[in-house]
């Protein structure tokens, strides 16, 4: 698999929840930073981050499983 994404799935399982609880932590803090502020917005994109990162993660475990096997 070629792209921008290679090192990310190149990466050990562990690493991989690592990060992104790490990363997701620090994008919830923020939301709820952001939500205390009352701006709506950033709020918002900042849900979609989460989705985003949750989403790439999945799929860089996904592809680490299937490669195993």
């Amino acid at each position: 698999m070629e792209g921008p994404l290679e090192k990310i799935y190149s990466l050990p399982i562990a690493l991989l929840f690592l990060i992104g609880a790490v990363l997701s932590a620090f994008l919830f803090y923020s939301m709820m930073k952001y939500a205390e502020a009352g701006n709506l917005l950033m709020v918002i994109l900042l849900a979609i981050a989460v989705s985003i990162v949750a989403f790439v993660i999945g799929q860089a475990i996904k592809f680490r499983q299937l490669k195993e096997l």
